[in-house]
């Protein structure tokens, strides 16, 4: 839920769709359907690696997929969320595959600076009025609260009952939110009082931030509840069936979520997808995707290209709740 401080240019990389036709290799008695399928998600999975495998580095993929796929239509049948043991094992081999191949064909990225536990310089009680009163630290940080409140709509704040100031130098975290009780329904917004100079990367995060507030209040999903087959979850939360957050991940990210899990700490699955993602932080996890993506959506123009990054930024705009968000915020901002 944290953010990096850092904003990558957008990109407008074709993603190439990887035919359906089985490769030379294939195997004859596996069923045309599920050859079908395995294909599918070897484009979906692939992303900026398909034009550069080989035909032997394709079937090492399908062959797999074609193991997998059989798996994962019985998980479904059953509504079952975890993968079966045969299915992480095959899924953890795809994602190795896949590790090497980004590692061989395709740049290493940037390493991002590692996250550190920053003290609080300062806490505060928000009451239901919307006034601030100092629990800890000194009491000098009410403008910053004000700064933030600036760019909401009314009564955007009102679920925030802390406001805590912290620092962990320049350049690294801006702020986060967190939930302030076991159930999503209280919150706390945290801003780093060093980092709030670059007004465009303060108001880009802002919004970022208050998409997770959107997303993962208790509306949205439920802390604690069973993970489902067919709704995103997360180690402590499953989204609900009719969420933005769910709705995002069946058209966003269900075909590779599974390689993403399989090595969470990897920048390379970014460079295989670099076209899907608005930057590369949101290619962490459907969460911090549909952040980014809903602080590109208040701030910048609708998208009229087909890219898959594109989608995401217009995603919101069948929300009218949230398309009414985006004007009230666009007028406060003056755009």
């Amino acid at each position: 839920m944290k953010r990096f401080n850092r904003r990558l240019p957008l990109l407008l990389l074709s993603l190439l769709v990887l035919s359906a036709c089985a490769g030379p290799g294939a195997d004859p008695a596996v069923d045309p359907a599920v050859r079908a399928e395995a294909a599918r998600l070897a484009s979906a999975q692939l992303g900026q690696l398909e034009p550069r495998l080989t035909a032997q580095e394709h079937d090492q993929i399908l062959e797999l997929l074609e193991q997998l796929v059989p798996l994962r239509q019985t998980r479904a049948q059953t509504g079952r969320w975890a993968l079966l043991p045969r299915e992480e094992e095959l899924v953890g081999q795809l994602n190795q595959l896949y590790e090497d191949f980004t590692q061989r064909y395709l740049e290493e990225p940037e390493e991002p600076e590692g996250e550190e536990e920053a003290p609080a310089l300062a806490r505060y009680d928000v009451g239901r009025d919307g006034k601030l009163t100092p629990v800890e630290g000194e009491d000098s940080y009410r403008p910053l609260w004000d700064q933030v409140k600036a760019l909401l709509p009314e009564g955007s704040l009102d679920a925030f009952d802390r406001f805590t100031v912290f620092t962990d130098g320049e350049a690294n975290i801006l702020a986060y939110v967190a939930p302030a009780d076991l159930e999503g329904t209280r919150w706390e917004l945290a801003v780093d009082a060093q980092d709030t100079g670059d007004l465009t990367e303060f108001t880009e995060t802002v919004y970022h931030e208050y998409a997770h507030y959107l997303t993962l209040n208790s509306q949205q999903v439920t802390y604690g509840g069973a993970p489902r087959y067919d709704c995103y979850g997360e180690t402590d939360l499953v989204s609900k069936a009719d969420s933005y957050l769910n709705a995002f991940y069946q058209r966003f990210w269900r075909d590779y979520l599974d390689d993403r899990l399989a090595d969470p700490d990897s920048d390379r699955f970014y460079l295989r997808h670099e076209a899907d993602f608005i930057t590369s932080y949101a290619a962490t996890s459907p969460s911090e995707d549909i952040a980014e993506s809903f602080s590109y959506f208040v701030l910048y123009d609708k998208q009229e290209g087909a890219s898959v990054w594109e989608q995401k930024q217009n995603f919101f705009y069948d929300y009218p709740e949230l398309v009414a968000f985006r004007d009230q915020a666009r007028a406060r901002l003056g755009l």
